[in-house]
């Protein structure tokens, strides 16, 4: 499976529907978004993707994740956001989905991880930092394969079944 990683352009609004297919994925959403109240998340828009991107308060490097010619997956990285544990101005915050599920179980996530680690390191980044919730288990073990080391969480964060759950979060030296 031949794997691409092209940057998303955040002022097309093909490219910003791509990604709200995954927001609004029932499956998925609660992987992606926290929710800061009981009840379902709300609709994300392409528009409201584009608008949120197109002037970020933090610098961002976000990619297609393109499985034989097919967008699958994203992967971005935040230039020392608000949000992060540490603030050393050489940190960043990684985000990765991959929204279309036939292709997870591939090692797909694995790549995307190798790809943006070297981005963030070409970049002069010296620490990547991740949230991922806390009843997210098969992402928790996959980040910890990574080499990833848990470090702080964040109580009481996402509202999810009826319950609220933790964030924890994750970094590693690069």
């Amino acid at each position: 499976m031949k794997i691409e990683f092209v940057p998303i352009n955040y002022a097309n609004l093909n490219d910003c529907t791509i990604l709200a297919k995954w927001f609004n994925d029932p499956e998925l959403n609660y992987l992606i978004s926290p929710n800061f109240y009981p009840g379902e998340l709300p609709y994300v828009s392409a528009e409201y993707i584009s608008q949120s991107n197109i002037h970020p308060k933090n610098e961002k490097f976000a990619y297609f994740i393109v499985a034989d010619n097919n967008v699958i997956g994203d992967v971005n990285i935040i230039a020392n956001p608000e949000y992060l544990t540490k603030f050393d101005g050489f940190s960043s915050w990684l985000g990765i989905t991959i929204g279309e599920k036939e292709y997870h179980g591939y090692g797909i996530g694995k790549q995307a991880m190798n790809f943006i680690e070297e981005v963030a390191r070409d970049l002069g980044f010296t620490r990547m930092e991740l949230g991922v919730f806390s009843f997210n288990k098969r992402a928790i073990e996959f980040y910890k394969k990574l080499g990833y080391k848990h470090i702080t969480k964040v109580p009481n964060f996402t509202y999810y079944e009826g319950s609220w759950y933790d964030d924890l979060r994750f970094e590693k030296y690069l």
